[in-house]
Formats: C-alpha cells, sequence, structure tokens
C-alpha cells in the first residue's frame, strides 16, 4: 500500500496520477480493484466502523484532518477521530507514505 495524505486541495490526486495512473484508475468508493482510492475521508464518514483491513492493496489518498480549528460538534469531533486512527493503522501496514503540501510530496516512510 502506498498512503497519500495532506491537506484539501493540496495536489494529492495529481500526485498520484502523475505515478503513471489516469483517472480511469481512480476510485471514490469501495469495494474496488482500482489502483487508486480517492477520499478515504469520505468513505469513514459514510462508514463509521470502516477498518484497515477492508482498505485494498493501492495507493490510498486521504485528507489531513486535524490539523486546525476543533470542530464543536462531537460527530464532526469523532469523525476526524476516527479517520486519524484509520490513518494511523494504514500507514503502520504501508510500504510508503508520502504527505503533499502545496503540490510537493514528502515522502515520509
Amino acid at each position: 500500500m502506498h498512503l497519500i495524505i495532506g491537506g484539501a486541495h493540496q495536489g494529492k490526486l495529481r500526485y498520484a496520477l502523475s505515478l503513471g495512473y489516469t483517472e480511469a484508475d481512480v476510485a471514490r468508493s469501495l469495494p474496488t480493484d482500482k489502483p487508486i482510492l480517492y477520499g478515504l475521508q469520505a468513505l469513514t464518514r459514510e462508514d463509521p466502523t470502516l477498518t484497515a483491513a477492508e482498505i485494498p492493496d493501492c495507493i490510498v489518498i486521504c485528507d489531513e484532518l486535524g490539523c486546525g480549528v476543533v470542530p464543536m460538534d462531537y460527530e464532526d469531533r469523532a469523525w476526524r477521530e476516527r479517520t486519524g486512527r484509520l490513518l494511523c493503522d494504514l500507514a503502520a501496514e504501508a510500504a510508503r507514505v508520502d504527505r503533499v503540501f502545496c503540490g510537493i510530496p514528502m515522502r515520509l516512510k
């Protein structure tokens, strides 16, 4: 697995596509057999029970949610917590982890 994280609109998908993929290779829902899973944060909102075991071995792209203002709403805070914990699990399993900031990928693992 290759995990790509970063803030909203920072170039995560563009970076993944630059690795030799096209828009046709991008999935935005599960299950999928496509090489790129985009928008993991939306999937964790739809399915609060989503686990790392349900994520395929592919390029996984997710927005960073924990940097910034803490939401007042409990559900939003719980969603951020679930997504962050899932990202920790995925990062531990991933062969590679990159963070994209201003379109620049930085290898973390």
